[in-house]
């Protein structure tokens, strides 16, 4: 009978080690994957890659990174500029250029804030989709841009004054009052 059960074949070493055998071994067998320091490196960049965003978004938040905003302004302005279709007009075009610079140079003195720029940046999102700008949208975007001018004028106290529509009251002269 022992003639006709074949014999179990010796195993081949195979020629690299299955993960089952890697996670079953002992500590002291397993070479690890990495280096030693690759672990603590990775950690120590991305601890410092989000200090860095913290960092730059309480700078954004302050209002107090005008120059790098102004320098993105201008980047913005320019692909707006590069997206106007043939309906808009050099007049839209340089009350659009004359808005964007005083934004800009609002930007780069820290006078403007995240929220007064939310309308306008919103707008130019609006606009943008298509990729195109049309002489409506490039309408769009310089009231936007005024808004935000604006709004930074009256909060220095810069604006050009405006008559009341109501007459202020005078104030009572007491000899001729009866």
């Amino acid at each position: 009978m022992s003639d006709i059960i074949p014999t179990a074949p010796e195993p081949r070493p195979l020629p690299f080690r299955r993960p089952a055998d890697y996670y079953a071994a002992p500590l002291s067998e397993v070479r690890p994957i990495f280096p030693r320091w690759v672990p603590f490196g990775c950690g120590a960049a991305s601890l410092l890659a989000v200090l860095v965003l913290f960092a730059g978004g309480a700078v954004a938040g302050s209002g107090k990174g005008g120059a790098l905003f102004a320098t993105l302004f201008s980047a913005m302005g320019d692909e707006i500029k590069g997206m106007y279709g043939k309906d808009v007009t050099a007049a839209q075009k340089t009350a659009f250029d004359a808005e964007m610079k005083t934004l800009r140079k609002s930007l780069a003195d820290g006078k403007v804030s995240i929220d007064q720029l939310q309308p306008f940046l919103q707008t130019i999102r609006d606009v943008s989709t298509d990729s195109s700008v049309s002489a409506a949208e490039a309408e769009k975007l310089t009231k936007a841009a005024r808004e935000v001018n604006e709004g930074v004028a009256r909060s220095r106290g810069r604006a050009v004054s405006k008559p009341h529509p109501a007459e202020t009251p005078r104030p009572r002269d007491p000899a001729t009052s009866t």
